[in-house]
C-alpha cells in the first residue's frame, strides 16, 4: 500500500484499508510489489508487545516539566501499530589524514602600573600565550554497522531519539515475522543511505583526529577521510508508531519495539512556562537587589 500524501509504502499480511499509518492521510492505494527492491536480510523481532507499549505510553505521558497537568488523564490513544522499519547498516574502513596547528601554552611576565593613593606603583603579572606550530598525522579505523534510517514516512527526528537498537539480536528474515505487523519498504535508497553513513563516519573521524593533535590546544584542523572495503545490509527494526489526541489535536510518538524507549511530541502548557519564567525573573531580581544593597 502506498500513501499519496507522505509517500510511504508498507506491506502487510492482508489488505490495509483506511488511513496512512504515518501521516493519517486517507489517500492510500494498493500497488504491486517492486521486483527490483533489495530484500531485508535480517530483522530484530518485537520484544515489546502492544500492551506493554500502551503502558509505556501512559507512563511517558505523565512526565514533563511544561506539559499540561491533565495530559495523562485526557490524552487519548488513537492509533498504535507495530512497524518493521527499514534501515541500512554499513561497514567500512576509514583512513584519515589530518593537518592542524598545534598550540603550546607558555607564560611571560609583564609589567604594568596601578594608581594607589594618588601614586603610580609598578606591578607584574603572568600572561598566558600560545606558540603555534604545524602538525599532521594519520589514523585508521573500522566502523561496523553504521545505522541509517531508510523510512520515508516515519519522523526522522523521533527515530534517532529512540536509539540505540541492539543489533546483536538480529535474526534471519522470515515472512512469518510480519504476522500482525506492518513492514515499510525503504524510501531512502542504498546510495542515499551511504551518503548519510559517510557523514556519520566523517564526523566521528574528525573528533578522533582532533584528540590526536598534540599540544595544549589546536586550530585549523583539516581532515581528509578515504573509505574502503564498504559492505551493507538491509535490515528491519521494530518500532511501535502511535498517535494520541489531546484537546482535539493529534500528536505522534514512537516506542522502540526492542528496548521500550519512548519519544514523541507533547502539547505545551504556556501557563506553566509563564510561571517558570516569572519565578526565574523573581530570583534574578532578588539576587540583583541583594548584591546592590550589599
Amino acid at each position: 500500500m502506498s500513501c499519496e500524501s507522505c509517500g510511504a509504502t508498507i506491506s502487510a499480511e492482508s489488505t490495509v484499508a483506511g488511513k496512512c499509518t504515518y501521516c493519517g492521510s486517507p489517500y492510500v492505494k494498493e500497488i504491486p510489489s517492486r521486483a527490483d527492491l533489495i530484500r531485508p536480510e535480517t530483522l530484530v523481532p518485537f520484544k515489546v508487545d502492544k500492551a506493554r507499549a500502551k503502558e509505556l505510553f501512559q507512563h511517558w505521558l505523565g512526565h514533563g516539566w511544561f506539559t499540561p497537568s491533565n495530559l495523562s488523564q485526557l490524552g487519548r490513544l488513537d492509533l498504535i501499530k507495530g512497524v518493521y522499519t527499514p534501515f541500512w547498516t554499513y561497514d567500512t574502513s576509514a583512513l584519515s589524514n589530518w593537518t592542524a596547528e598545534s598550540g603550546y601554552y607558555y607564560y611571560e611576565t609583564e609589567s604594568y602600573t596601578v594608581m594607589v593613593n594618588g601614586k603610580h606603583q609598578s606591578r607584574t603579572r603572568q600572561v598566558k600565550k600560545t606558540r603555534w606550530v604545524p602538525s599532521h598525522g594519520q589514523r585508521q579505523g573500522f566502523y561496523n554497522d553504521v545505522l541509517v534510517p531508510a523510512s520515508k514516512g516515519m519522523n526522522q527526528e523521533l527515530i534517532l531519539k529512540i536509539y540505540p537498537f541492539e543489533l546483536g539480536q538480529l535474526v534471519p528474515y522470515k515472512p512469518e515475522f510480519l504476522g500482525g505487523f506492518i513492514a515499510e519498504e525503504y524510501g531512502v535508497d542504498l546510495q542515499q543511505g551511504w551518503g548519510t553513513a559517510q557523514g556519520i563516519v566523517s564526523s566521528s573521524e574528525r573528533q578522533k583526529c582532533a584528540r590526536e593533535v598534540p599540544g595544549d590546544t589546536h586550530r585549523y584542523l583539516r581532515v581528509q577521510t578515504n573509505f574502503s572495503g564498504i559492505t551493507y545490509k538491509h535490515i528491519l527494526l521494530p518500532v511501535w508508531i502511535a498517535a494520541y489526541e489531546y484537546n482535539a489535536k493529534n500528536y505522534n510518538f514512537l516506542v522502540n519495539g526492542q528496548t521500550g524507549k519512548v519519544q514523541g511530541f507533547k502539547p505545551i502548557s504556556w501557563a506553566k512556562v509563564a510561571l517558570f519564567v516569572g519565578a526565574v525573573a523573581a530570583v534574578v531580581a532578588g539576587l540583583a537587589y541583594y548584591f546592590y544593597i550589599s
